[in-house]
């Protein structure tokens, strides 16, 4: 096919346009990795540079084996993101699945009462005050139970569910299947590219999350999460790592490879699931 004049102006505009930002995304990423890999005093001296000026792997060895912080903090953030991500997907998969049949009585009501939630909320003391009377002070259970059914990913996996034929509950239903059957035995296997977008998502969230770790687990160092340890070394270093026993704390390298800790994981795991998240913008396009 043959590019018009007007197609081609637009894809130069369009690449160009998209190299900048790209640039704009990447160009500090490449900062904080060359600051994280720079010696504290040539860092302290030269500031940012493309490239360290002199190489030093010490604030990663400092994060990594002084007082096993931030290998907790790691572990309590892998903790949450899985256990968190489980759990959303599955609730979320258990009431989506029932709105998605038109016979179900009282579905625009249930369909009404969650795209409520997420409009309006009771607040963010209401909500501190209720969660920790349920769950002990300082537990990882207050990171993960609560938000476990997300109104938008129930709204993602309803209208996937709503694709697919009713002949097949129809068939299960005749041979004896119940609706849990249905729904792990046939709705799971043809959904999973749905389920892997909510799964996504989730992940991201809980990976991410740090008001959370702020409300309810930050009078307890031993129960950090990543993200919330990187806050922390961000404001004052000195109030996690007040001592480095005979070493000197490398106080701004330190930051930005904590920073790099945070979001590594992330990165490597997006271009294996670019395209669920893709699929899952064109599915919430549309809420009925």
């Amino acid at each position: 096919m043959k590019i018009t004049k007007g197609r081609l102006a637009f894809n130069i505009v369009n690449y160009t346009l998209l190299s900048l930002l790209t640039l704009c995304f990447v160009i500090p990423y490449i900062y904080i990795l060359s600051a994280s890999f720079s010696d504290e005093i040539a860092f302290t001296k030269a500031g940012f540079t493309l490239l360290p000026r002199e190489w030093s792997l010490k604030a990663y060895t400092f994060l990594l084996t002084t007082d096993g912080q931030m290998l907790r903090s790691i572990l309590n953030s892998v903790i949450v993101t899985v256990a968190g991500t489980v759990l959303v997907t599955f609730v979320s998969m258990l009431y989506a699945y029932p709105l998605s049949k038109k016979y179900l009585r009282g579905n625009k009501l249930f369909s009404i009462i969650m795209i409520f939630t997420m409009l309006f909320s009771g607040g963010l003391i209401p909500y501190f005050l209720t969660v920790s009377n349920i769950f002990p002070e300082a537990s990882l259970l207050t990171l993960i139970i609560p938000g476990c059914m997300a109104p938008y990913y129930a709204i993602l996996l309803r209208n996937f569910f709503m694709g697919i034929p009713d002949s097949l509950e129809e068939a299960c239903k005749i041979d004896g299947g119940t609706d849990f059957l249905i729904l792990f035995r046939i709705y799971f296997p043809l959904s999973m590219p749905v389920i892997a977008t909510v799964a996504l998502f989730a992940a991201v969230s809980k990976w991410n999350d740090y008001v959370a770790p702020l409300l309810f687990v930050s009078t307890d160092k031993t129960k950090f999460t990543l993200q919330f340890l990187i806050q922390q070394l961000l404001s004052d270093v000195s109030g996690i790592y007040a001592s480095g026993g005979s070493e000197i704390v490398p106080a701004q390298t330190l930051k930005y490879a904590a920073v790099v800790f945070g979001s590594l994981p992330m990165i490597m795991l997006y271009p294996f699931l670019q395209k669920y998240y893709i699929t899952g913008m064109v599915l919430g396009g549309v809420k009925e």
